[in-house]
């Protein structure tokens, strides 16, 4: 709904590297649903296995 750009939100937290942006980005999501106390169906190692680098 409220969508900011990316380069917007990167050069707000005056960060030189979009990566850096894009993971703080996800842990964000991913602190926020888990407060909002959303559950997911996903296996633990299915889901450790898509993050970059994943491990099995």
């Amino acid at each position: 709904q409220h969508q900011v750009p990316q380069k917007v939100i990167q050069t707000l937290m005056g960060h030189k590297d979009a990566k850096s942006t894009e993971w703080y980005t996800r842990v964000f999501a991913l602190d926020v649903t888990r407060q909002l106390g959303v559950r997911f169906s996903m296996d633990v190692a299915e889901a450790r296995a898509l993050l970059p680098g994943g491990r099995p």
